[in-house]
């Protein structure tokens, strides 16, 4: 453990470095980075690592750290975090089983979040070891020892005698002498003797050992528990009875028919015979309940395809599941014409665009479920989570915030009528992605306008100021040029 408990050490004083009284940047991949290669060498020289495809979860890692370094998106800022402890968990569960069933796997995940909270007695009992060690190998090596000692004398021996030639230089030259002045003031305009320092460095020291702490118990939890034994509980499959299920069919189908078959007759077939507010008006009642129902129904179909694995042929169940399947896509489609409809009316905002997105990725779901059905060889969970994953990316680097920015403007200066009304309240609350959208209105003749995008550009400017290596952001140094324009 001696390896882990030095290492742990070091990501916890990384962490430290990256992200104390830092804003994220550029530190969030390094720091994935380095604590990917971390786990994955103790993992391997461990030998726990079972699953080797589980590595390729390092693409997404570094995909959605790397956008805190080129996207400032509020919600992403958020959201991506709680992604990326996601998917390290994912990970690692999964690179130690060759197989593991789901009810286990999601015991596995929780449990290795919470179990180092567990270990914490010997995580602090194993730094203590390590500790002693390295003293106990200094006792060893007196000839080492010795050597360390000589050169601690020879370095008390010259400080006396430095700073006499010190003295002595500065006199017999002016300009090594201002140099010298120069190196001294920057040293003592550190503030390394001010109170605040002193409270900076205990808080920096408590985050870093427990950070380290945390670590190591995370590693005792996986190394010397039980944590990677296999699931030998007996499996069970949960499968529904077929007449129950297919009644449960039969009865939402005919209920699908009826409701798809208003939607096909009055939402799509008569948007002309309705004015413009009305009709948007009444395409927002129900989009979100909508996407509720289309989830709703993949689970149905998942549950009731279960019990027609191993049966080959085309029977009532499956066909039933096809229309329950079609019935969906009608439902997702719309779904979307509402939000169309809607946001043709009254604008782009964060959440309508990632409703588009949702709505989007479940039609894509229902390729791999109607597969499902008709008995194709596909693993439906993994075609899921890498459908999932890879819109999750998609929305991630596709910069929202801009996107958002430039369709409502655009639509503002192309409005002819002079109806359309630009939310600046709205776009005030963008991040600083949406700088250079933000900046055409600065010549337009509305005077509340210009009055909140002068709010916006100058909140900007003091976001986008203190850049620092730790807090690198690509868009803020684009912004920050754009504002100088």
């Amino acid at each position: 453990m001696k390896v882990a408990v030095l290492g742990s050490f070091l990501i916890a004083i990384l962490h430290s470095i990256l992200f104390f009284d830092q804003k994220l940047g550029i530190s969030v991949f390094l720091f994935c980075i380095a604590l990917g290669f971390f786990f994955i060498y103790i993992l391997d020289k461990n030998g726990k690592i079972k699953n080797k495809k589980a590595l390729i979860l390092c693409i997404p890692i570094l995909l959605i750290s790397a956008t805190y370094f080129i996207y400032n998106n509020s919600f992403f800022y958020v959201a991506n975090i709680l992604a990326l402890i996601i998917l390290f968990t994912l990970m690692i569960v999964l690179a130690v089983f060759e197989n593991i069933r789901l009810g286990y796997f999601f015991n596995r995940l929780f449990y290795l979040v919470i179990g180092p909270i567990e270990f914490f007695e010997e995580a602090v009992g194993s730094i203590i070891d390590t500790v002693s060690s390295l003293f106990k190998k200094q006792e060893k090596s007196k000839e080492k020892n010795e050597k360390i000692r000589k050169v601690i004398i020879g370095i008390f021996i010259t400080i006396p005698i430095l700073i006499v030639v010190l003295i002595l230089l500065s006199s017999a030259d002016s300009i090594f002498s201002n140099e010298l002045k120069e190196v001294i003031s920057t040293i003592f305009s550190l503030d390394i003797f001010e109170k605040e320092t002193y409270v900076n460095f205990l808080l920096r020291l408590i985050f870093v050992l427990t950070i380290a702490v945390y670590l190591i118990g995370l590693l005792y939890n996986i190394l010397e528990d039980n944590f990677c034994e296999e699931d030998i509980i007996e499996k069970k499959k949960w499968t529904i009875d077929s007449i129950v299920g297919n009644t449960i069919l039969t009865i939402l189908n005919l209920v699908y028919l009826v409701f798809c078959y208003i939607q096909i007759s009055v939402l799509f077939m008569k948007s002309g015979n309705m004015q413009d507010f009305e009709y948007a008006s009444y395409a927002r009642q129900g989009f979100f309940q909508l996407m509720a129902v289309s989830i709703i129904n993949l689970v149905i179909i998942l549950i009731t395809s279960k019990r027609n694995e191993i049966n080959k042929k085309i029977n009532y169940t499956k066909i039933m599941n096809l229309f329950l399947a079609t019935f969906t896509l009608i439902i997702l489609v719309s779904s979307f014409y509402r939000m169309y409809l809607y946001e043709q009316e009254f604008g782009y905002t964060f959440l309508r665009l990632m409703v588009y997105f949702s709505l989007i990725t479940e039609a894509i779901l229902i390729i791999p479920t109607v597969m499902y059905i008709l008995d194709f060889k596909i693993n439906l969970t993994k075609t899921y989570f890498v459908v999932i994953i890879i819109m999750y990316i998609i929305v991630n680097y596709i910069n929202i915030d801009n996107i958002i920015a430039k369709r409502n403007i655009d639509r503002y200066f192309e409005d002819s009528t002079g109806t359309y009304k630009l939310d600046m309240n709205y776009l005030e609350t963008l991040s600083v992605d949406a700088t250079g959208q933000i900046k055409r209105l600065e010549g337009i003749n509305d005077e509340n306008i210009i009055f909140q995008v002068n709010n916006y550009l100058t909140n900007t400017k003091s976001k986008v100021e203190n850049v620092t290596w730790q807090n690198f952001n690509i868009n803020r140094i684009i912004a920050r040029s754009k504002l100088k324009e």
